[in-house]
């Protein structure tokens, strides 16, 4: 089994990709190996990592929130976790919330697994997940925006640097991965597959 075959159910393919493309961003990978590469290996070659309960650890610094919830198991959504989850990916300057995409949050969970493995396990710092359209040209979001539909995040792991994060997040890369220095911040989801490098800080708009 390939990381590319792990159940992180795309989203819509029609949906507008974001196009820019980076060769910078390709290039923080692409010398060497690295132990992050056979992780995600390793990972994808485990029988039963979809069989184990599902368990993510999360913080919202924003929000000053942070939970440990399983979400899946024994073949079922552990309704109470998802919920929970849900509301700590919610739009916090709307206060609004909506179902988070599964493969979103499997992504995840393989990606904790991995890192586990290597080092003291350590939470997701969620620094943005869904998102409405208000919220998003608030931030000087692009439009359409996969974050609407709860498939994508922004997100970091404390304690590695933002190029291991990125390194991660690469392979186990199934649709956009955005690679933001001056934010310091990593954005994945789940739609198409694309690579980009952004620089400078987010730009808020004036309502």
């Amino acid at each position: 089994m390939s990381v590319a075959s792990l159940p992180f159910a795309a989203a819509d393919p029609r949906r507008r990709a974001w196009l820019l493309r980076s060769a910078s961003a390709a290039a923080l990978v692409a010398a060497g190996l690295h132990p992050f590469r056979a992780l995600a290996r390793q990972v994808a070659a485990d029988p039963d990592l979809w069989r184990r309960p599902r368990t993510l650890w999360i913080t919202r610094p924003e929000a000053q929130e942070q939970l440990k919830v399983v979400y899946w198991a024994d073949g079922a959504l552990q309704w109470e976790g998802y919920r929970r989850l849900n509301r700590i990916y919610r739009d916090l300057l709307a206060e609004r919330e909506r179902p988070i995409a599964l493969g979103l949050l499997n992504l995840n969970f393989a990606m904790q697994v991995a890192l586990a493995t290597y080092m003291t396990p350590r939470p997701l710092v969620l620094l943005s997940g869904f998102r409405t359209a208000a919220t998003n040209a608030r931030v000087g979001g692009v439009e359409p925006n996969i974050h609407f539909t709860g498939a994508a995040d922004d997100s970091v792991y404390e304690g590695i640097s933002l190029a291991d994060n990125f390194r991660l997040a690469r392979y186990f890369q199934v649709g956009g991965l955005g690679y933001y220095p001056d934010r310091h911040s990593i954005h994945k989801d789940i739609g198409p597959r694309r690579l980009w490098v952004e620089y400078g800080p987010a730009r808020p708009r004036r309502s």
